[in-house]
């Protein structure tokens, strides 16, 4: 999603206020449904049921489970 306008899209404000309100918008987009731009349209398509953090969860397990067989590979 890209709306963020004000102190929130600057890479240059590190004030306490500023980090929150990141904290605040990263919290509401990890609520929201998975969806990617269709490169045709130019719109954002919701991908099933799914929320970011469903799907971010699902991903560091993955993530987690390759890491140990590739060490578990390693140690043979």
């Amino acid at each position: 999603e890209d709306t963020l306008t004000g102190n929130v899209s600057s890479v240059d404000v590190a004030t306490k206020e500023n980090l929150d309100d990141l904290v605040k918008v990263a919290e509401t987009l990890l609520k929201k449904p998975v969806s990617r731009v269709n490169l045709e349209t130019g719109l954002y398509e919701r991908l099933g049921q799914e929320t970011n953090e469903e799907a971010l969860i699902r991903f560091a397990k993955r993530l987690s489970q390759e890491k140990r067989l590739r060490h578990a590979r390693k140690s043979e």
